[in-house]
């Protein structure tokens, strides 16, 4: 009998742990599938519009940062492919993060680079829409508990 409730405990345990290692965010699969066709992209284009400056985000979390590395030269060579299957696998789990954040927050994010610990985005918008404002979406995004570092930097306006 002991045997048996011990291995109820092992298993009850067992679930417990791998319950608190799935990510608190859950975007939408809607929310997803959007992020990932705009994140194929290049842009601008006759459908979507850029911010002229960008927000440089750190996610908190390591492996997020790490699933978002690539360069400028990277992510327009996956992008000139316009492929899913161009990008890397572990990207999906960043992009998820960004579907995420576009859930809650409704800023759509289109990256530029990303290293170990911080990424570059312009904000999305619809061609017919207002431009998107910079300070509107740190305000959402800098207080999102998943992101440790905000900044604008309009360096990169046209």
């Amino acid at each position: 009998m002991t045997k048996y409730y011990g291995r109820r405990f092992t298993a009850l345990f067992s679930l417990l742990a791998l319950v608190a290692c799935v990510p608190a965010s859950n975007p939408d699969a809607t929310a997803v599938a959007r992020v990932q066709s705009i994140d194929l992209l290049q842009l601008p284009n006759a459908d979507w519009q850029l911010s002229k400056g960008s927000l440089q985000l750190s996610f908190c979390r390591n492996r997020v940062n790490d699933a978002l590395l690539a360069t400028a030269e990277e992510l327009n060579r996956w992008r000139l492919v316009a492929q899913p299957s161009a990008f890397p696998a572990h990207r999906a789990r960043g992009l998820a993060e960004i579907a995420a954040l576009y859930s809650e927050h409704n800023v759509m994010l289109w990256q530029e680079w990303g290293t170990v610990s911080s990424q570059s985005y312009r904000i999305v918008t619809k061609q017919d829409a207002a431009p998107s404002s910079l300070l509107d979406a740190l305000a959402r995004l800098g207080r999102d508990e998943r992101i440790c570092f905000s900044e604008i930097n309009t360096s990169a306006e046209d």
